[in-house]
């Protein structure tokens, strides 16, 4: 009986995990901050940067201070940043830290456009950000 009801149990595990599903990849298409059919292939760049923004602030926030960090490099990738480049990136987030949050309510809004000011005065990038 207690094998039988052992085996019932793996059984009964195997399928439930089966069934579930975790998506990690932020191109997959889901997003768990946003209600209804909402779709990140229907997304433009400025939509999908300002939405991760939003939903990692602090997390953002955390790897700009230090320029390194892995949702700083996901920005990155978002933002279309050259690899060889990135390094660049990352230091130029931690050098102007104390612009791009100026305060403890700085939002995302605020960040995103300021970040777009300082990457479009830097030689090294002299380009704009695809956000706006």
């Amino acid at each position: 009986m207690k094998r039988s009801l052992n085996a019932a149990l793996i059984i009964a595990l195997a399928i439930t995990a089966e069934a579930c599903t975790v998506v990690t990849d932020p191109s997959s298409g889901s997003s768990a901050s946003t209600g209804g059919p909402s779709n990140t292939a229907l997304m433009d760049r400025h939509q999908q940067v300002a939405e991760f923004a939003n939903a990692n602030l602090e997390r953002l926030r955390n790897d700009m201070a230090v320029g390194q960090g892995e949702y700083l490099a996901s920005l990155a990738v978002l933002l279309d940043i050259d690899v060889d480049h990135q390094p660049a990136f990352f230091a130029l987030t931690r050098d102007q830290f104390t612009r791009l949050f100026p305060n403890e309510r700085t939002g995302a809004t605020e960040m995103l456009a300021t970040l777009d000011q300082e990457m479009r005065a830097d030689p090294r990038f002299g380009r704009r950000l695809a956000l706006n």
